[in-house]
Formats: structure tokens, sequence, C-alpha cells
């Protein structure tokens, strides 16, 4: 029987620190994908289940929310509960403790499963998804995200998928995500303030070695919004907010 939850202690390096001292999102973002991938192959979903069923869990939207930065050398507690699937969807909640036990971080993260050979969401789970985890986890974050207009945006020119953004799966990362959109904003920014909450959609893969348009926009006086196209069709969208130093 699967657990309702999964808890595993993280010490934040200090390669995954910024000019402050504070954790990178991506590093926490990274945090959170090893602890799910451990509580899931815990639950009987390994690479050969997914290689068998040709299916894989796909992300389509993620919130982070953070109470205070992370900094270095700290010592975190994370744990996750995923929520049975409702309309093709489930849902992770993963919160972060630090050594107080004092929440510092929340993650909401949305995924569907899909058929890998047909590229369509499931609806219908293999007998081998035994739909074991919790019947409701009663939190969420926001999921409403202020946006701009493709052509209201700075275009930022190009970039690549290369080999130290993607993953096993042959297609940008998840968590690199967030990298790509933290050095889309201007150096000043991050001289400013740090990050209080981040937003983003995950519209169309990036395989590897493919290329995207990345463009930005201020949306508000600690505020920014990152899109980026594929082929003329959107790949993500993210929103970032800070919290003045």
């Amino acid at each position: 029987m699967t657990t309702p939850e999964y808890e595993k202690v993280f010490q934040v390096f200090r390669h995954d620190g910024d000019h402050l001292g504070n954790m990178k999102p991506g590093a926490l973002l990274r945090c959170a994908q090893q602890i799910a991938t451990e509580h899931a192959e815990n639950a009987g979903l390994t690479d050969a289940v997914y290689t068998e069923t040709h299916t894989a869990f796909v992300l389509a939207k993620m919130a982070l929310h953070l109470a205070r930065p992370v900094r270095v050398d700290e010592l975190l507690t994370v744990v996750t509960q995923p929520e049975r699937t409702k309309r093709a969807v489930n849902k992770r909640i993963t919160r972060v403790r630090d050594e107080k036990g004092e929440e510092v971080a929340l993650l909401d993260s949305r995924w569907v499963l899909i058929d890998t050979e047909k590229r369509a969401i499931l609806r219908t789970r293999p007998a081998q998804f035994d739909e074991s985890w919790a019947q409701d986890v009663p939190c969420e974050l926001p999921m409403k995200m202020t946006k701009a207009k493709w052509e209201d945006c700075t275009p930022l020119g190009q970039r690549t998928a290369a080999y130290s953004l993607c993953d096993m799966n042959g297609h940008l990362n998840n968590t690199r995500y967030a990298d790509i959109v933290c050095d889309a904003l201007p150096m000043e920014v991050w001289d400013a303030g740090t990050v209080q909450d981040m937003l983003i959609f995950y519209h169309r893969e990036v395989p590897r070695g493919q290329t995207f348009e990345l463009a930005r926009a201020q949306t508000g006086d600690n505020q920014w919004y990152v899109a980026a196209r594929r082929d003329g069709q959107s790949a993500f969208e993210a929103s970032v907010s800070f919290r003045p130093l």
C-alpha cells in the first residue's frame, strides 16, 4: 500500500546558491522533483512500468511560494503529498520546512499521464497505476497568471535546449524552465529583491537540440512575465513576483 506522503531531508549545497547566498528556485524544484520520483518508485511506478505501458507523467502547471529566502547550507525537510486523479490531473503538494519545523516554501504541481506513442492524455489509466494516493490533499496555490501579449514583450532572442538542460526523456527538464526564466530577467532585479512567487505553465515540450524564442515583460512593480515560442506555438509561460530587499 502506498504511503500518502513521503519525506526526505536535503542540504542546500553552495553551488545552488546565488550571489546573495539564497537557494535558486530551480534548485528547489529539483529537490521536489527528486522526492516525487522516489515516492512514485516506492509505489511501484518504475521506469520499467512506464516503458511497458508507453506512458509518462508530464508536468502541466507549477506554482511555487517562498515564505522567505532559503539559504545555502540549510537542512530542509521536504514532504510530498500526491492526490488521486481528478479530471485526468494529479495534484502534488510539496512542503519545505527548515530545521525549526517552519514552512519556508510550498510547491503545487499539476501532472497528467500521457500515452508516449499517441502523445495524448490518458483518462483511463493502466492497471499498474492503482490510484493509491490520498483522495484529497486540501491545499493549493493560485494558478492565475498575469500575462502580457507576445507583441508587447521585449524579445530576448533564441535559446537552445542544450545538453546541460535536458533530462533522460530527451527534452528540456521541467526544473530548468525556472533557470531559463530567472536568466531572462534583468540583473538589477536580482539586486533589489528575492523571489516570492513563481508560476509556470508548460504548454509544449522542447526536445533536445531544439531552439525557442524567448521574450519578457514587466507586469507590475515587482512582477515579470516570461514567455517562449517554438515553431510559432507557445512552449511555456511564467510569472515571477519579487519581495523587495
